[in-house]
């Protein structure tokens, strides 16, 4: 019998929410059924070039039910405004991202309001202190490069992951305050749950739809991702444990310290600090900074073995400006222009982030002429920008020189935006920028990469996911 009704109500809120979802003038789009929306016409994976057919299709801004109201939003001048628009800044708030952040609305990523505004100012300013956007990161990134070096020498490896555990660990030495062993099964264990969570790819479920069911069914739920979630949290609980236990007379050398720090300072009363927004930002900054960097320099590995006389002129330049042996620092960078270009085109031909995180639209308005109610969730495609082949001459090639004027300084584009752009842009672009040049750099000046002999060249069609990923190659990294 209870499970008549639970089917009977389930037929009536479908047919209800069907008849209903449509408002007047919302922009076109795919068909959409009761219950499930537009999502069998959507292929998830790689959605970024589903977006794409659907602006060719449906125009610049495309309707969609997942089952809430969506839109997609491909056409590049209509992602620049989207992106600047006030009322296009808010974000999503679903069972699957409350799931993410124990079952709330936390972290700098997933969250908006007063509590977002106060998370992400304190975060970007004390991670600066501890060497996120500055030159203080250099020594984190040198001890990982010459450990990484080793390894490298005149070896042919598998590249996929390969510089993920480097990655971390510069990061996690600025958030946690401890640098650990490439092999360390503390570090191998955090980053096979960070790329579990990052390839699945899930933007909805069906209990999105249903919650109720999984009070019923809760199975239903994906006991892979909830097995990796739960692992992340776990660590970070007893990470957060060791810094309570350490003195509070001694001053934080880390942005977790100084996260409990303010915490403490802020107990007694309404306070947007505590433990569960505190690991709920790590993961944020895992998912802006690490995973990304590690991939863009797998890309770079890539694309440098696949056209050795880009990978040639590299080497000239760095060899002109610092020799073989002299450490590259980001004070180097504007004696570097090539080297600088050539990163920027692997992440334009690559988009390690080719959909920006959604959007939520705050208040009823109008884009392109359409009505876009408030609450619709916003898909933002950042590849559209950067493969738009009205804007970039030859799209499709490689071509790092398309960055360069005729004096060979770095020429600025509005379509080049890889880490998005406006209020929510991406947390990590300091971090990213700077250890994507210093780890390239060093790469570049120590080794020469190349295809092994007998094999064939490596596909640099990415792998699908929240982030997007390299193939699994291989190269031989031969030393200079």
């Amino acid at each position: 019998m209870f499970w008549v009704l639970v089917s009977t109500a389930a037929v009536l809120y479908s047919l209800y929410t069907w008849m209903t979802m449509k408002p007047k003038n919302f922009p076109p789009g795919p068909p959409y059924l009761p219950i499930i929306g537009s999502i069998p016409f959507i292929p998830r994976k790689h959605f970024y070039l589903s977006m794409d057919t659907l602006r060719k299709k449906y125009g610049p801004v495309v309707g969609l039910f997942t089952p809430d109201k969506a839109i997609s939003v491909a056409d590049p001048s209509t992602v620049l405004e989207v992106l600047r628009r006030e009322e296009f800044q808010g974000r999503p708030d679903s069972l699957l991202l409350r799931e993410r952040n124990f079952n709330k609305r936390l972290g700098i990523m997933f969250n908006d309001g007063p509590d977002w505004v106060e998370q992400r100012r304190f975060t970007l300013r004390h991670l600066k202190e501890f060497g996120f956007g500055k030159t203080s990161m250099e020594r984190l990134v040198i001890e990982e490069i010459q450990e990484l070096e080793k390894e490298l020498e005149n070896k042919t490896l598998q590249v996929s992951g390969l510089f993920n555990p480097s990655v971390i660990n510069v990061l996690w030495s600025m958030m946690g305050g401890t640098r650990y062993k490439r092999d360390d099964p503390v570090l191998q264990n955090l980053l096979k749950t960070l790329t579990e969570l990052f390839r699945s790819g899930v933007f909805l479920r069906f209990t999105d739809v249903f919650p109720f069911l999984l009070d019923f069914i809760p199975s239903i739920v994906d006991p892979e991702g909830t097995r990796h979630l739960d692992q992340f949290q776990e660590f970070m609980k007893k990470v957060i444990d060791q810094h309570e236990q350490a003195s509070d007379e001694m001053e934080p050398t880390d942005f977790i310290g100084v996260y409990l720090k303010e915490m403490k300072k802020q107990s007694g009363g309404r306070s947007s600090f505590s433990d569960n927004m505190l690991i709920s930002i790590c993961l944020d900054l895992f998912s802006a900074g690490g995973e990304s960097v590690g991939n863009t320099l797998g890309f770079a590995t890539l694309y440098m073995a696949l056209y050795p006389e880009v990978q040639e002129k590299v080497q000239k330049e760095i060899d002109r400006h610092l020799g073989r042996n002299q450490i590259p620092t980001l004070q180097d960078r504007s004696s570097l222009p090539y080297t600088e270009a050539v990163i920027m085109e692997i992440q334009r031909s690559n988009s390690i982030a080719p959909v920006a995180v959604p959007h939520r639209v705050t208040r009823d308005t109008e884009l392109r002429g359409y009505f876009i109610p408030k609450n619709t969730l916003v898909f933002v495609s950042l590849w559209s920008l950067l493969q738009d082949e009205s804007h970039w001459e030859d799209v499709n090639s490689f071509r790092p020189e398309r960055f360069l004027d005729e004096s060979g300084n770095i020429i600025k584009s509005e379509w080049f935006i890889p880490f998005g752009l406006g209020k929510r842009v991406c947390s990590g672009e300091a971090f990213a920028r700077n250890t994507l040049f210093l780890f390239f750099t060093a790469l570049m000046q120590k080794f020469t990469v190349t295809v092994p002999l007998g094999k064939s060249k490596p596909d640099t069609f990415p792998l699908s996911g929240f982030t997007t990923a390299p193939k699994p190659f291989e190269v031989t990294f031969t030393t200079r």
